[in-house]
């Protein structure tokens, strides 16, 4: 079925899909299910309950979870009973912003494309599909109720972060030098002059988290974004996930399946080390990322190797600290430009700022900003 609605959800779109939670319907749900041969052409789903995931602080997309119930005694022992979906967020402005850098195509070409030359953990896809103008998406995914979701707020434990290294060391490793064959744009950034702002928005709402000694680098540092992203897509780039942090990552009950990646919408060419410090300087509280990093470093070179890859603890060190460097950009931008009051959003924001400035004070990053004028 062809839906053309002007003004859905204030934009204007053409696609042959539900681009809303309550668009959904156990019919198109059943044809779904019935082309991925998840259900066979005689089985049906009868009821399909919509029910919210995450609302509240959701910043790009809405996320939901569809309870099943099937016509068919037969399919409700094989067939799942509850999908994960994800759509484009009902906030126009983020959702503008959204398809400016290219996010929803993004996860949709990850499952679509790129996800089947990995190893890595991710949901099961049965739909996904864009608008023709790249402003709605619908996404089917397989859904783990039994899986524990990371709490940023709580912070990363060891055990949590070494199953994190490997997963994402099975991202890395097939795409490791690789990057040219494939089609995939580099994330574009904002302006300088969004920084700008973003970065007085930061000092105006999380002032006592930066020094004077990251106050006066800020001009160096703005400077240096560019070079830095360009740093970051030079060869060998792998697949990055791009937004790999602890809210993004699903823990199992037991050892059959103990991690799953989700949210691929920032996936791009990258230095492979950025997803580890991306996650390991954001999402572990201070003490714990002091204690554990080398060895957590340690572990991703020697997850690289066996991808045949000679990668040593001294080089990914020394990249961990200009991958450092990079991510405040994206700090600047959770802080500054995705501007979100509510609570645990806040919470979130807070323990950031102080992991983050800690970690780039600890590793005096910004002595490295002469080599990306």
């Amino acid at each position: 079925m062809l839906i053309e609605d002007k003004g859905l959800l204030g934009g204007t779109m053409a696609c042959s899909f539900p681009a809303s939670p309550d668009a959904v319907n156990a019919a198109w749900l059943t044809e779904v299910l019935q082309s991925r041969k998840v259900l066979s052409n005689a089985e049906a789903i009868a009821k399909v309950e919509v029910c919210p995931v995450g609302a509240g602080f959701g910043q790009t997309g809405d996320s939901v979870r569809l309870k099943l119930e099937y016509a068919n005694r037969d399919a409700a022992h094989h067939a799942p009973a509850s999908l994960f979906a994800k759509f484009a967020t009902t906030d126009a402005t983020r959702r503008a912003a959204s398809k400016t850098i290219g996010l929803y195509q993004r996860e949709i070409n990850f499952y679509n494309v790129l996800v089947k030359s990995v190893r890595v953990r991710a949901p099961m896809c049965h739909f996904a599909d864009i608008s023709t103008d790249g402003e709605f998406f619908a996404l089917i995914l397989e859904d783990f109720p039994d899986h524990r979701a990371g709490d940023e707020t709580v912070g990363l434990k060891l055990h949590e972060a070494e199953l994190a290294v490997d997963l994402m060391a099975q991202l890395h490793g097939p795409y490791w030098g690789k990057m040219k064959q494939v089609d995939l744009a580099p994330l574009q950034m904002p302006p300088r002059a969004k920084f700008e702002a973003a970065w007085q928005e930061m000092e105006n709402r999380f002032g006592d988290y930066v020094p004077d000694s990251v106050r006066r680098a800020r001009e160096a540092y703005l400077d240096a974004i560019g070079p830095l992203q360009e740093w970051l897509f030079a060869q060998p780039a792998t697949l990055g996930h791009g937004d790999l942090r602890l809210d993004n990552l699903l823990f199992g009950p037991d050892e059959r399946d103990p991690i799953v990646a989700v949210d691929w919408q920032a996936v791009r060419p990258s230095k492979g080390i950025r997803d580890f410090s991306y996650l390991v300087s954001h999402s572990m509280d201070v003490e714990a990322r002091r204690a554990h990093e080398a060895g957590l470093i340690r572990r991703y070179t020697e997850q690289i190797s066996q991808f045949g890859i000679p990668y040593s603890v001294a080089e990914a060190t020394e990249d961990y600290r200009r991958a450092m460097l990079f991510d405040f950009c994206t700090v600047i931008y959770i802080v500054g430009i995705n501007i979100n009051t509510h609570e645990r959003a806040v919470r979130r924001k807070n323990a950031l700022m102080k992991r983050s400035i800690t970690a780039m004070l600890d590793w005096d990053v910004f002595e490295l900003l002469p080599e990306f004028r």
